[in-house]
């Protein structure tokens, strides 16, 4: 069984080229999964990185106004008692993230890392996604794989690159940990956009299979992508891991992929 993989946020390997990361990345992504599959993951992360140079390092306050309105919109997506108001107090966007952490029984450093990593990355992808996303459809031409697994902000590269080249044609697409039904930051940004509030599954790919840890904090709301997109063919929500909730490699050993991935 074919593979490709695509990779989702915090994954650029410093000192390695394109090439050298995508084998690292392939060895450990099939370590993770069923021995005898031939599994090549799509390395985009260096795509991004003169972008995301230029916006500091994982603080809120290093954020981008860009980056800072992105951030806003995914944490209205969770629940709380306030909210950062549109001219971005910090104090007030730190208090909604400790209540996020609060709740799901994290340390709010951890939840202000992954949320402020997601943003810089979602954003630089959203600003300039030509190129990851040809780079994905030339793999994918040339793999012509049985599967595609994509992660993270992974999902969004691959539900572009599908719609964008519909001749590519993905006989299960696997979506782990998806941050595509996230309200104003990713949904109504998506290419192409949602009709009557509803995606599509991209014209090629034949089956559509989602996995979410429920306290995955990227993948919400929850149920959202099969309520927000149309052919999911299952989306299901199990614990993963009880705080490496989004780790890919988490995901990769659960019992419900190694399911999918059955002949």
């Amino acid at each position: 069984m074919k593979i490709v993989g695509v990779h989702g946020i915090g994954n650029f390997r410093q000192g390695e080229t394109a090439e050298q990361a995508a084998a690292h990345l392939s060895a450990l992504w099939a370590k993770r999964l069923a021995e005898g599959l031939d599994v090549s993951v799509v390395y985009y992360a260096d795509l991004l990185r003169d972008s995301l140079r230029q916006s500091g390092d994982d603080e809120l306050e290093d954020l981008t106004d860009e980056e800072r309105e992105l951030l806003a919109q995914l944490l209205e997506s969770f629940p709380a008692s306030e909210r950062a108001a549109q001219g971005w107090i910090f104090a007030l966007v730190r208090a909604h993230i400790a209540e996020v952490a609060e709740s799901r029984l994290l340390r709010p450093r951890m939840v202000e890392w992954l949320m402020t990593r997601f943003v810089k990355e979602a954003a630089a992808y959203l600003r300039e996604g030509t190129a990851v996303r040809e780079r994905l459809a030339a793999t994918l031409r040339e793999v012509q794989p049985d599967v595609l697994i994509a992660h993270s902000l992974g999902t969004v590269v691959a539900y572009e690159t599908l719609h964008a080249e519909p001749d590519l044609k993905v006989p299960l697409w696997v979506t782990l940990g998806s941050p595509l039904a996230a309200p104003k930051a990713i949904f109504e940004r998506l290419t192409p956009p949602p009709v009557a509030g509803r995606g599509e599954r991209p014209p090629g790919v034949a089956r559509w299979a989602n996995l979410a840890d429920p306290g995955d904090l990227i993948a919400i709301p929850r149920k959202g992508i099969s309520q927000r997109f149309a052919g999911v063919d299952s989306d299901d929500h199990d614990v993963v891991h009880a705080f490496d909730f989004h780790k890919v490699v988490n995901y990769l050993r659960t019992a419900r992929l190694r399911a999918l991935l059955e002949p």
